[in-house]
């Protein structure tokens, strides 16, 4: 019986290299015909811990439920964060920690409604703490709808329960400070301190001076956009650092703000005239290139350079994916490079450094294309299945 079993395992070795051979050596008869003794090791138990988050990652919205975080000098996947559709999500300005505001029913899809700020270890990605929160929005992922103060301090949550509101969230002690009502605005467009401006549907700003969370101070803007022929995108951009922010519309003026308790709005610009190209007009049978997506810009601050996704279409195509994605200077108003994407795009982010990478991603669930800023050409691919809308650290 012995050498028979020996010529079978002769001969069941494996396209890997091992197979029957490998079960029959741990066999009562194998062991007893070799002498060898199966050693069994005790499993060991640990918890893998992150790097410190660096300036190349990269956090999508995924297909799955999911928050996926890539290191993209190397192309993977470094972990994931549960985070439901309606989920929004933050990292502090240490670095330390993950927010995710999420939203969620004791039988699925009905029952006893829960809204939490859910705190996870940016090194481990355990969750820490839970924070119960007023109802919020429930809308898909948009970043502008959870963000935190540059000092760490405050969360700001955008609620809508039917009215609109922000939620304050002093981090600081781990509990709603208070919520202070914006009837007829939304979103968070953090200040460079002391608080945030919010979008309204007039066409102007309200802006919320924090002071101690106990009385905030409110004021408002005049109308400075068409809110009915030529609204602006949601998706404004913020550089956290200076509290100046980029609005820009559906033709693709630009509105440059410094915001605050008085916000200064400067004078527009056009993406098109930018790009020697005629202004972009308001007639649905107009064909010029407009900026569209799901999140259609990005703002690498360390460079000053700004990054559309930009399509052939007619007004009111705000949300047709981009077929190129085109490179400004601001502050000179200028067009410094157009590149042909490999396929249509409905979300772009920028990594924060100089040396900054490009994550362009699908118009059908993924993949990930990476381009890097310097030369405009795909240094890499990465296969997943991500939504349009991402967030990167500030550094």
């Amino acid at each position: 019986m012995t050498d028979w079993l020996k010529t079978c395992a002769r001969r069941a070795i494996g396209p890997l290299g091992f197979g029957l051979a490998a079960v029959l050596s741990h066999t009562p008869a194998m062991a007893q015909a070799t002498g060898a003794h199966p050693v069994l090791q005790a499993e060991q138990n640990d918890v893998a811990t992150l790097p410190p988050i660096g300036p190349h990652w990269f956090i999508p919205s995924a297909t799955d439920y999911t928050y996926q975080i890539f290191d993209m000098d190397k192309g993977r996947m470094l972990g994931t964060l549960p985070a439901s559709m309606l989920a929004n999500i933050a990292i502090s300005p240490d670095h330390k920690v993950i927010y995710v505001a999420d939203t969620m029913y004791s039988r699925v899809d009905h029952g006893t409604r829960q809204d939490l700020l859910q705190v996870y270890d940016a090194k481990t990605l355990a969750l820490t703490k839970e924070i119960e929160l007023p109802p919020r929005a429930l809308a898909v992922y948009k970043k502008q709808d959870l963000d935190v103060s540059s000092d760490g301090r405050w969360a700001y949550i955008f609620d809508m329960s039917p009215a609109t509101a922000v939620t304050l969230v002093d981090l600081s002690k781990g509990a709603v400070a208070r919520t202070v009502d914006i009837p007829g605005c939304a979103l968070i467009f953090p200040w460079k301190s002391g608080g945030f401006s919010s979008l309204c549907g007039d066409g102007s700003l309200t802006n919320v001076g924090v002071n101690d969370g106990s009385q905030p101070t409110i004021t408002h803007t005049k109308p400075f956009f068409d809110a009915n022929n030529d609204p602006v995108f949601e998706q404004g951009l913020v550089d956290h650092k200076s509290g100046k922010a980029l609005f820009i519309s559906y033709t693709g003026k630009v509105y440059n703000v410094t915001l605050g308790q008085n916000p200064t709005i400067d004078a527009t610009w056009s993406l098109q005239k930018a790009a020697g190209l005629p202004q972009a007009g308001t007639g649905v049978q107009e064909l010029a290139w407009r900026p569209g997506g799901q999140q259609p810009f990005a703002w690498n601050t360390a460079t000053g350079h700004l990054f559309v996704l930009m399509h052939s279409g007619n007004h009111w195509t705000h949300k047709t994916a981009g077929t190129e994605l085109w490179e400004f200077d601001p502050a000179q108003q200028v067009l410094l490079r157009r590149i042909d994407l490999p396929s249509p795009a409905k979300g772009v982010a920028v990594s924060p450094d100089k040396a900054s990478l490009v994550y362009v991603t699908g118009d059908h669930d993924g993949p990930i294309t990476v381009i890097d800023a310097a030369t405009g050409q795909v240094s890499r691919t990465v296969e997943a299945r991500v939504g349009g809308m991402s967030i990167v650290p500030d550094m």
